[in-house]
């Protein structure tokens, strides 16, 4: 009995000596396989939150229609603003350029007017010794009317206008007073005789008119 039982121990201990001991391979990769499980747990967890998220927004499409909306009305309000300060300085432009040109209209004007205003006085003047003349031709002095009532027309439709002085207040913006009286039969600064006839265009002066002014004691 007893060589029996000896000889069964000795069995299993040769089993468990020939058995092969776990390898370190073997236990790494384990540890690996149970690190692997943990990533894939918290990849689902994520794509879970994702797919809920995503449901959620597909869920009230109406608020982001509102948002999209919103947005495209900003930029509308944007491009209208954007187009009231074009049109406005375009109109701005426009008014300044006609401005300019005007002003250079005038300019123009008064040089040529200015350069013909002595013919104008010597037709004046033809035209006055012509009429005191005992020996004037009717006819001629009639041309001469005629040539200057020509020449006043030309005149007004370029926009120049002769300057009023004769029993009008003294204006130093108009004219040129050349000599000065005392007379009581007058008011203070009163022209009571013209030299030469100034001429003006709109609010420029060509040739300002030379008078003779009055003052009264």
């Amino acid at each position: 009995m007893c060589e029996m039982e000896n000889k069964e121990l000795k069995s299993e201990e040769t089993n468990i000596s020939e058995s092969p001991p776990a390898t370190e391979e073997a236990v790494e990769k384990e540890v690996s396989q149970e690190q692997d499980v943990e990533p894939q747990s918290e990849n689902n967890q994520t794509e879970n939150v994702q797919q809920d998220t995503q449901s959620q927004e597909q869920e009230d499409p109406i608020e982001v229609l509102k948002k999209q909306l919103e947005e495209k009305e900003k930029e509308v309000e944007e491009y209208k603003s954007l187009c009231q300060r074009i049109a406005a300085d375009f109109d701005n432009y426009k008014k300044r350029i006609a401005k300019d040109k005007e002003n250079m209209y005038y300019e123009v004007v008064a040089d040529v007017v200015g350069k013909l205003l002595p013919i104008v006085d010597n037709f004046e003047r033809a035209i006055s010794s012509a009429k005191e003349s005992e020996n004037t031709n009717e006819e001629f002095l009639r041309g001469l009317e005629m040539i200057k009532k020509q020449i006043d027309d030309i005149f007004s439709k370029l926009g120049v206008e002769p300057i009023e002085a004769l029993n009008k207040e003294f204006d130093p913006y108009l004219h040129n007073a050349i000599m000065h009286v005392v007379d009581e039969r007058y008011g203070k600064n009163i022209v009571i005789e013209e030299f030469q006839k100034g001429y003006k265009i709109k609010d420029r002066v060509i040739r300002y008119s030379l008078v003779k002014v009055a003052n009264a004691n």
